[in-house]
């Protein structure tokens, strides 16, 4: 099987400037651990600021990275600076990965009794693993490989099979997680994992049963977790952990469970008044969670608002009426029920719901799946698609041959930035909030913007290539996307170079080491130098100070002054090397001037004044 290529330049499509600089920098500091591939995925720890390092999964195909996960709890533009110095050390260090075979084939080619044995082993050496089989085991079968005899049979049973929670299983487990806070499971608490995070991970043996349509299942294992959890709650002030992020965490599964069609009018009733004891169990920050959900469940799929949209109608007020819930909140009722609907086959039900409630991205992607290719391109065309929803639309569009198609959905997602999909009033306050500071997520728009730039350049369509690479320039600014543009441009590159290097120049949200890696690309040193007045790492310094040595070794010298002397001053012992690295390039912009007497003179002063400090003179001596 080949190995999985990389490309770095596509670093900038997926993660900012910042995050590409940071994860030179670990990678640069040996951060970066043991380089795994196992079939298509590449697995590697990253220290970071926690005591323990964190784990970082990449997924490839045939066009490169699919899915890239990490323990930290960074959410914000883009991939992190751990997952960044993951690739960054697979593609410039491909000798040091170690190939493995996928774990799946490893274990196949184990008997009954082998398997046995070596969960039996694990079991010993790892808390809690027991616990997590334990609560495992019931719908195990649930998750067997599609295609398999046994998947083949559950999918053939006209009613989801039964099966028992382990309940008392699940509760111990919770009880285990609350009460380990000592040794090494305090690390979680580094830069905000806790333990409601780890509770929140049992919840998600509830998945599987959804999954398969067995809403009793999963309600078994939410209730158990949850009110076990709720025992101990009072446990978090410990921790600084809160009850909400557990509600938060869950509310997806809470959600799709609650609306299990086959729940009958008297079941509902039992999780409605569940659900209002545990207002009294949690804190006030769980509440609004808990209330929201009671309004899930007596909702259900007979309320008459929702049976008339179900029906293609479209009643007054309608679902939510004059008092709906928060937004985000009721987005992941909409999205549980439709899931519900296609996994039913309920599809000209699913389309209503969809279009009713702004589903937008959803509805386009339906309509494509059902082959009524026209109607999802009309779709995706009329309606405000968000950026990933545009951007899922026309790779669908394209891996089904309709190439046109495809590349006018990406074309008018990019011109359409400015508009959004209809929100209530506080997220569309919040959203332009965030787009005043330039804190909005470009990373949609920008991999939206590159995927259209060149899937058109493969097809010759060098003018919507080169429309598209501009766009991907200005949302997210770096070298690879400038250099593309520039190889698009033909015969107008040098308007088009003056226009984007002035959108550099005068753009205060891009980051200066994006300006500085595109200024000294094009050999313009002033702009360079101008542009370390905002922060800049060492490494960036070093390199335009190199580059500078020649043209303004004036400023050299004072940068590396600047650089060097509080270190030396401060007795910095352990920073001395770069302390003697800062005044070499001094050296070179005093020899750069004709002025080696003055370095002279500058040296034997430093060296007078540092003279008792032994680990300093050997490197001046040297210089």
């Amino acid at each position: 099987m080949p190995i999985p290529a990389f490309d770095t330049a596509r670093l900038h499509e997926y993660a900012t400037s910042a995050s590409i600089q940071r994860g030179r920098e670990y990678l640069g500091e040996g951060a970066v651990g043991d380089l795994v591939l196992r079939g298509d995925e590449l697995e590697a720890d990253v220290q970071g600021n926690a005591p323990r390092p964190y784990r970082v999964w990449i997924e490839f195909d045939a066009e490169g990275v699919t899915n890239a996960t990490c323990t930290c709890p960074y959410d914000y533009e883009g991939w992190c600076k751990h997952i960044v110095a993951v690739l960054l050390a697979y593609a410039k260090q491909p000798g040091q990965v170690e190939i493995r075979s996928p774990l799946a084939e490893k274990l196949a080619t184990l008997e009954h009794g082998q398997l046995v044995a070596l969960l039996l082993e694990l079991a010993d050496r790892i808390p809690r693993l027991s616990d997590a089989i334990e609560t495992a085991l019931p719908y195990v079968a649930l998750t067997v490989p599609a295609g398999s005899a046994t998947s083949t049979a559950a999918a053939s049973a006209s009613q989801p099979a039964s099966i028992t929670v382990n309940t008392c299983a699940l509760r111990q487990s919770v009880r285990n997680t609350m009460r380990s806070r000592g040794g090494w499971d305090e690390d979680y608490d580094e830069e905000g994992y806790g333990v409601v995070d780890d509770i929140v991970e049992l919840a998600e043996q509830a998945r599987p049963t959804l999954e398969a349509g067995n809403g009793r299942a999963a309600l078994a294992i939410l209730e158990a977790i949850t009110d076990e959890f709720g025992k101990h709650w009072e446990m978090l002030e410990q921790t600084g952990d809160e009850t909400s992020v557990f509600f938060d965490g869950t509310a997806s599964l809470w959600i799709e469970a609650l609306l299990d069609p086959s729940l009958s009018v008297e079941e509902r009733e039992h999780w409605a008044g569940r659900l209002a004891d545990w207002v009294e169990d949690f804190d006030e920050s769980a509440a609004e969670h808990l209330e929201n959900l009671q309004t899930v469940v007596e909702q259900g799929w007979d309320d008459p608002s929702l049976c008339a949209i179900l029906s293609g109608e479209d009643p007054p007020g309608g679902l939510w009426g004059a008092d709906p819930p928060p937004y985000h909140w009721r987005v992941q009722v909409d999205q549980a029920r439709l899931r519900i609907l296609e996994r039913t086959g309920q599809n000209e039900v699913y389309l209503h719901l969809a279009r009713a409630e702004k589903q937008y991205d959803l509805y386009a992607l339906h309509l494509l799946k059902l082959g009524r290719v026209e109607e999802a391109v009309r779709a995706g065309l009329e309606q405000p698609l968000s950026d990933d929803g545009a951007l899922e639309l026309a790779k669908a569009l394209y891996a089904r041959g309709e190439i046109e198609p495809a590349f006018q959905v990406a074309e008018h997602g990019l011109q359409r930035l400015d508009v959004t999909a209809p929100k209530d009033a506080v997220f569309s306050r919040v959203a332009e909030e965030m787009d005043e500071f330039g804190l909005y997520d470009s990373h949609a728009q920008s991999e939206l913007a590159a995927w259209l730039r060149d899937r058109a350049a493969e097809h010759g369509q060098t003018e919507r290539a080169r429309a598209a690479g501009i766009i991907a320039f200005r949302i997210a600014p770096g070298l690879a996307a400038y250099q593309r543009v520039k190889a698009l441009a033909g015969g107008g590159w040098p308007d088009l170079r003056k226009e984007l290097l002035d959108f550099l120049r005068r753009e205060a949200r891009i980051s200066n080491e994006t300006k500085i890696e595109i200024f000294l690309y094009e050999d313009l040193v002033d702009d360079a130098i101008q542009a370390t007045e905002r922060y800049t790492s060492s490494q960036t310094l070093a390199r335009v100070m190199d580059a500078a040595v020649n043209r303004q070794p004036q400023w050299v010298i004072a940068q590396a002054r600047r650089q060097a002397e509080p270190i030396m001053d401060g007795a910095k012992s352990a920073y001395y090397e770069d302390a003697a690295m800062w005044l070499r390039k001094a050296k070179q912009a005093y020899e750069a001037l004709g002025q080696k007497v003055e370095w002279r003179n500058y040296l034997d002063v430093l060296r007078d004044k540092h003279q008792r400090k032994y680990k300093l003179m050997p490197l001046l001596k040297m210089l």
